[in-house]
């Protein structure tokens, strides 16, 4: 707003001719200067000394500039390279890791599926032979029980020791199942009886004293019975039971050496009857 009594064209004259006084001078034409730089009205001076017109070149104009800028982009470009080479090296690392961790878990489902599988078949195994054994020892008892009934005792007593012919098949299978042939229950109380009778019968045992050598069953067969011919009074003068004991002794025989082997039934009835009068057999 102006001041009373003054005009406005009368202040823009004023100010105009202080203006024009003050550019005369050096002061006052660097403040001009100075006032249009500051405005953007003017650039600034050259102080590169290259005495070119209008101002400085910016700098990334300029060659070195350039080289710079270029070394600058080269620089990120290579530090973005490596930044992007380490992300994926770190990444193939941890994929690594992964995928071991993955073939650790699957190895060792697999080893755990061979070791179930292992424990299985080691017990369906243990299983069919025990399986097998248990069969084995009926079909043992079995042959001791016939042994038995067919009134070859001393046979069937060398069987119970585990001993003979009959024993050797099942000592066989045994051992293919990784066990051995056991005495039978009651083996030993039944070789007792069957010596303590046989020699009675041969009048080796009078009461409760041996008065001759007796025999003895084991695994040479039946040792010390002597030859047939020895028997032939206790064969005539018995009865069906001695005969039957007489048979089984003199067929199981022996081994050892200088002793008589075993004979069939029919022999020893031939030879008892040669040394035994007619009309006592």
């Amino acid at each position: 707003m102006a001041l009373p009594g003054i005009s406005i064209a009368r202040i823009l004259a004023e100010r105009r001719a202080v203006a024009r006084r003050n550019f005369g001078t050096t002061a006052g034409r660097t403040q001009a200067a100075a006032a249009q730089v500051e405005s953007g009205a003017r650039p600034p001076p050259d102080v590169t000394g290259t005495g070119g017109g209008g101002g400085p070149t910016p700098f990334l104009q300029t060659r070195a500039g350039i080289t710079f800028a270029d070394q600058l982009r080269r620089d990120a470009d290579i530090a973005a390279a490596a930044e992007t080479d380490e992300r994926a090296r770190i990444q193939h690392i941890r994929n690594l890791e992964l995928q071991q961790g993955d073939q650790a878990f699957e190895l060792k489902v697999i080893e755990d599926r061979i070791a179930e599988d292992a424990r299985v078949s080691a017990e369906e195994r243990e299983r069919v032979r025990t399986a097998n054994i248990n069969q084995l020892r009926v079909e043992r008892q079995g042959t001791f029980s016939t042994l038995m009934r067919s009134g070859d005792q001393v046979r069937a007593v060398l069987f119970a020791l585990g001993f003979g012919p009959e024993n050797d098949v099942f000592d066989v299978r045994a051992r293919s199942l990784g066990t051995t042939v056991q005495e039978l229950k009651g083996a030993r109380g039944l070789k007792g009886t069957t010596q303590e009778a046989i020699n009675r019968v041969l009048g080796r045992r009078v009461g409760t004293r041996l008065v001759r050598p007796g025999v003895t069953i084991g695994r040479e067969g039946i040792t010390g019975l002597g030859a047939p011919v020895k028997a032939a009074r206790a064969f005539a003068q018995g009865g069906a039971d001695v005969r039957t004991l007489l048979q089984s002794a003199f067929s199981v025989g022996s081994l050892r050496k200088g002793e008589s082997p075993g004979i069939s039934s029919a022999r020893l009835a031939e030879l008892i009857s040669e040394v035994t009068p007619v009309g006592l057999l």
